[in-house]
């Protein structure tokens, strides 16, 4: 699965995406300036437009993930996930007791407001995102919750190592080597913004690749343009 990645909160940049041939659209409310107006208003976007839609939550807010999860999101992401407990959480929270958790059932937008003759509708589909060394040593606990994928966030990782951005360096891909032995490729993805040093060929194989970011997206734009 390939997902665009929007920051810039308006519907018109989610319909912009969705008429690329990617599979879907990250909302990524970590580092983006959402309100829940805008969200929403996103999220239908990207459905309607029979795309997937995910957000990204900097925290395990049980006001919204069922937020979102109501608006008929198909997915979560759930930023910097490092323990047991965060984990067991997320199952809680995004799950009705049929599936084991302790969600609760409202008559909402991803139940066509109580039209659907199954009100519990899609099941979510989960991501935890590995951003850390904490993360990556408590990952064998937290594959106990088995999410749908393992989203490494490159960044934030090389930046607890203390080597921010050195993408190559050997310390930095044996982490992506012990991600790599514990989930394989199939429930693995990473999220690369930008098309630096070759970084996508490395890990084309994934199973979940979240690619650019519409911010970085302008700014290459205008570099280019301003050679001319």
């Amino acid at each position: 699965m390939k997902l665009a990645w929007q920051q810039i909160p308006h519907y018109i940049i989610s319909e912009i995406f969705c008429t690329s041939g990617f599979d879907g659209v990250v909302l990524d409310t970590e580092h983006g300036c959402y309100n829940n107006e805008s969200l929403y208003m996103c999220i239908q976007t990207i459905t309607l437009k029979n795309k997937k839609c995910f957000v990204r939550l900097t925290e395990v807010n049980k006001t919204m993930i069922r937020y979102c999860l109501d608006a008929s999101v198909d997915g979560l992401i759930f930023s910097t996930v490092e323990s047991v407990e965060q984990s067991e959480n997320i199952h809680n929270y995004c799950n009705f007791p049929t599936h084991g958790g302790t969600r609760g059932l409202g008559l909402v937008r991803a139940n066509s407001w109580g039209k659907s003759p199954n009100l519990t509708g899609k099941k979510p589909l989960l991501v935890a995102q590995i951003e850390s060394e904490k993360g990556v040593s408590n990952l064998k606990d937290i594959t106990n919750f088995n999410f749908d994928y393992y989203l490494i966030g490159p960044y934030d990782l090389s930046m607890s190592m203390k080597i921010p951005q050195q993408f190559d360096d050997e310390e930095f891909m044996l982490k992506i080597k012990n991600i790599y032995d514990i989930i394989g490729e199939e429930k693995l993805g990473i999220h690369i913004p930008s098309e630096i040093g070759g970084q996508i060929n490395k890990y084309k194989n994934f199973g979940l690749l979240a690619l650019g970011m519409d911010t970085t997206m302008l700014i290459d734009s205008l570099k280019k343009l301003e050679k001319y």
